[in-house]
């Protein structure tokens, strides 16, 4: 009886919530970071290493708060602190209507990055693998797709309010507007788990793509028999040279991902002019719509290995499409949506890639080191892009960079899905035979 009635799995309802507490935020207010540059830069007389630099220490604080953050996560209902971040959010971003100094933006970086080490990496992966057992790649992909669907409706609204009222009036719109659905939508619909609701797992038994009771008798629900999950421990990964080499591969890939902020700025002062850099943004978004979910699909059925190297060939490519697109708007535009690809890796390829290598026994410990590293290699990609821009005046090093980027991260997916199950599998296997033979005796 109970089957019949309960048909449709609420992980899928944990999706929508992972949209509003992720995709929102950082569709809306961190992709179109980079939209407001040339303004502030404008009106103050700022460097753009002096007008960015709060992109770098969000990131560096990112890093730092990541582990706190995991604990945190584990610890205390998801629901709640998660809705606590998106109103941090978007008062934070609210108040930079008032700032006048340079100072003051970097302290923005510091709030900004405080929420990020929650939601920008972790708090996606870690829910969707507590709520789902099968098809755990597509979840994740549509959840960071909606990244691309409020980013590409975000930059062209962004850069119109800008031109038309100001960059002030457009901040404080954005920022309170997110804020009020994000939080609102985070505080309605997420759990913290499938067995808080009484049922299992997305794809824990055969029956998947409904939801299966815990225990299905008039009995009380029984949650001491939860999904067994393999994998390595935290000192197991620590060891293990394969975990190093996934933090090199995610930081690539975050590289390569952060490359975007500078798209505006890139074709703001170059022939395409601004509202082209607005729609270009866009443009990536709608790469990473279809993009998201189609490497979630793909690392579902042909492995993470695969598919991080189609996406960074992927990336590759479509920098270099747009690098030599010249003065031609339309060849710019498919450059930087083939680079979409590339730019889904980061939410998509680099958790698979972890919990493909490492198991999901211990997914959210492990991971929170590799989102560290995510972190610190967006800080230095942010100074790095800005600041090769003001040594040789030209965006031309800054193509090549992040070409050469996505080219190592796809080379390097193989050895580390390799190195990372030695560390692990080797001991599983003997634990398995022993675990036979006293059946046997």
């Amino acid at each position: 009886m109970m089957r019949e009635k309960l048909r449709f799995h609420y992980g899928w309802v944990i999706v929508v919530a992972c949209l509003a507490f992720y995709a929102m935020p950082v569709g809306i207010i961190g992709n179109t970071a980079g939209i407001y540059a040339t303004p502030v830069m404008d009106e103050f007389g700022w460097s753009r290493t002096e007008a960015t630099l709060y992109m770098s220490i969000q990131q560096l604080v990112a890093a730092a708060v990541t582990p706190l953050a995991g604990k945190i996560l584990a610890r205390f209902n998801p629901r709640w602190v998660l809705t606590i971040i998106t109103l941090i959010v978007g008062v934070s971003t609210a108040a930079c209507v008032f700032f006048t100094e340079p100072w003051q933006w970097n302290l923005y970086g510091v709030a900004y990055g405080f929420c990020a080490g929650f939601i920008l990496f972790l708090a996606v992966p870690t829910i969707i693998n507590r709520w789902f057992v099968q098809r755990s790649g597509f979840a994740i992909g549509i959840a960071s797709a909606g990244i691309g669907v409020f980013g590409a409706l975000a930059s062209p609204v962004t850069q119109m309010l800008i031109s038309a009222y100001g960059w002030q009036v457009a901040r404080l719109a954005t920022s309170l507007s997110c804020m009020v659905v994000s939080a609102g939508l985070t505080a309605l619909l997420l759990r913290p788990s499938p067995e808080s609701m009484g049922v299992r797992p997305y794809g824990a038994d055969e029956s998947y793509g409904q939801p299966v009771p815990l225990e299905v008798s008039e009995k009380p629900i029984d949650a001491a028999t939860p999904v067994a999950r393999v994998g390595a421990t935290v000192a197991q990964a620590l060891r293990s040279p394969g975990l190093y080499l996934l933090m090199l591969v995610a930081g690539c890939f975050s590289m390569g991902a952060f490359f975007m902020q500078q798209v505006p700025s890139i074709c703001a002062v170059g022939p395409l002019g601004a509202e082209v850099g607005a729609f270009a943004v866009s443009a990536i978004m709608m790469g990473t719509i279809a993009g998201k979910p189609l490497l979630g699909w793909l690392a579902d059925r042909i492995g993470a290995v695969p598919t991080g190297m189609i996406a960074g060939f992927g990336g590759a490519i479509g920098v270099a499409i747009a690098f030599f697109s010249g003065s031609s708007a339309a060849m710019f535009f498919a450059g930087v949506a083939i680079y979409g690809l590339g730019y889904s890796s980061l939410s998509i390829v680099s958790p698979m890639l972890g919990s493909q290598g490492f198991g999901t026994a211990h997914f959210s410990e492990i991971y929170s080191y590799v989102c560290m590293a995510i972190s610190i290699a967006s800080a230095v990609g942010s100074f790095a892009f800005a600041f090769l821009y003001d040594v040789t005046g030209s965006f031309a090093v800054d193509f090549w960079l992040v070409i050469a980027i996505y080219l190592a991260s796809a080379l390097l997916c193989p050895v580390t899905v390799r190195l990372s199950r030695r560390c692990w599998a080797a001991s599983s296997a003997a634990e398995d035979e022993l675990r036979t033979s006293e059946a046997a005796v």
